[in-house]
Formats: structure tokens, sequence, C-alpha cells
């Protein structure tokens, strides 16, 4: 079975229907955790596999990992990125040949690691990828697995809004590599939303913390 997660704030609803329309009919299921959402978005009923549920944003964009329990592929995607016709066949044909998680996006950090924003290399999902290549931390907005290679359960996810910390810890501890694959500039439309976990966060000692937890 092949499951896209996708967690999502208010703000975005609009663009969450851009996603959605670009990665339903590529998946058999969509699992959407309307974080911080009143109502669910009237244009649900247009999808025939697509399944919401309204949260309290208590475990925030790691919530794109509910039902990473069911056998199968589990992809997750931001609720900001519009994926291509064949995103789901280019990760998916990763995961296979690399038998790992992987991403377009994703960054490779250097021992020890002291500032979250100093790294070695930054592979942009948004930016041109040249080659596949091998990578300590990845990004989780475009990624994918075999959920009988990589075991992820949202009690994994301490804090809110960490995922990419949490997943590429949860990755390293397995022994399951992680690559971010070749793209060009342009494979993903972004809707290029004016609040992002990226541009408001200022503190990022907890994210240091659990790099150096794995990255020795």
């Amino acid at each position: 079975m092949i499951i896209a997660g996708i967690a999502s704030i208010p703000s975005r609803e609009k663009d969450l229907r851009h996603v959605l329309d670009a990665i339903a009919p590529q998946v058999d299921m969509v699992i959407v955790s309307l974080n911080g959402y009143l109502e669910r978005p009237l244009y649900e009923k247009d999808y025939d596999n697509v399944m919401m549920n309204i949260y309290d944003n208590y475990k925030g964009d790691a919530m794109k990992f509910d039902g990473s329990w069911i056998d199968g592929y589990h992809l997750c995607l931001d609720d900001d990125l519009i994926p291509p016709k064949h995103y789901v066949d280019d990760i998916l044909e990763g995961v296979d040949k690399y038998n790992g998680l992987v991403s377009f996006h994703g960054r490779t950090y250097l021992r020890p690691v002291t500032d979250f924003r100093r790294w070695a290399g930054n592979y942009r999902c948004l930016n041109t990828v040249s080659e596949d290549v091998k990578v300590n931390f990845i990004g989780s907005g475009c990624c994918a697995f075999k959920t009988s290679r990589l075991e992820v359960s949202l009690s994994d996810f301490k804090k809110p809004n960490m995922a990419d910390c949490y997943l590429s810890r949860l990755a390293s501890e397995q022994g399951v590599p992680m690559i971010v694959l070749a793209h060009p500039q342009g494979y993903f439309e972004y809707t290029n939303p004016k609040t992002t976990i990226w541009n408001t966060t200022h503190d990022y000692t907890e994210q240091v913390r659990i790099l150096q937890s794995y990255i020795k």
C-alpha cells in the first residue's frame, strides 16, 4: 500500500488543495492531519482516497507520520510543496534502489555539531541537486520509506515541529541510509507561504542536542 501523510495548518488550506490535487491520484491513500483547524475543508468530499482528521497541533509537523505503521510505503509531503505527476514513481524508485529513507531535501553535518544552521552540504528540494547524495540529516517534507525497513511511531517525536531531527536520528539508529535524490530546480512548485517553521524558529538548542546524539 502507498500512503501519503500531510500535516497542514489553517493558513494553508488553499495550498493544501493544490497539493492534494497533485498527490491523491498517485497513491492509495492520503492521510491529512488538520493541525489547529476548526472544521474540515469543504473540498474534502472531492477526493475518494483522502482521510482528514482534526488535531490540536500538539505534535506539529510530526503528524505527517500518521499511518506510518501501515505495511507498505509511507510518503510525507509538506502542504506547501506541489509535486509533479511522476513524483511517486520517482521517489519509490529511490526507496527501492537504496533500501532506505530517501528525500529531495537534506543536509550533511560535520562532527561535532555546534550550530543547526552550519552544515557541510545543503541539498534543497527547491534547488538543483545534480546527483544522488548520502546525507546524515533528511528533510521529512518530501521523503519516503518502506515501513518494514524503518519503524516510525508518533511517540518518537517528543517535541513539535522538529520532525526532520527526530526522523534523521531514527534512521541513523536503525541503520537506514538517508539519501537525497537528484532533481532539477523547479521539480516542486512551491506555494511560498508567509509563515514556516524555518522562519519562525529562533532557538535551535534542542535541534543541536538531537543531532549531537547521533552524529558523533
